[in-house]
């Protein structure tokens, strides 16, 4: 698992807690902060297009309220260094503060799509 947000988040420290599930199976969290928009860049452009565009296309379902947008990640695939979107509950979160003034959310999903569509346009 640490090998996976490793290879979601480069370099980064790993935070790690223990917690429980509903039915009490121990889960461990595993966290990485990055910081800035170059690293979320870098993770966006090892995606492929398509994954990019559907972020896009249903950013307003990933952004909530306090302008952070979830995207999910295949856990498996990113253990062996490839990023692609989750299409199962197997994944890593990644959860991205979104800088937006004023903090909104359509000024924040604004922001986002302009920023996917310079990622898209560099592939």
């Amino acid at each position: 698992m640490e090998q996976a947000v490793l290879n979601v988040a480069g370099e980064a420290e790993l935070e790690s807690s223990k917690t429980h599930g509903h039915h009490g199976n121990e889960i461990i969290v595993i966290e990485a902060h990055m910081k800035g928009s170059r690293q979320m860049e870098r993770l966006l452009c090892r995606l492929s297009a398509a994954d990019v565009r559907e972020i896009r296309d249903t950013v307003d379902e990933r952004m909530d309220d306090s302008c952070n947008l979830f995207i999910r990640l295949d856990k498996q695939k990113a253990f062996s260094g490839e990023l692609t979107l989750a299409d199962n509950d197997d994944a890593v979160a990644v959860r991205a503060k979104v800088a937006a003034y004023p903090a909104r959310k359509s000024v924040a999903t604004q922001a986002v799509r302009d920023f996917l569509d310079s990622v898209i346009g560099q592939g």
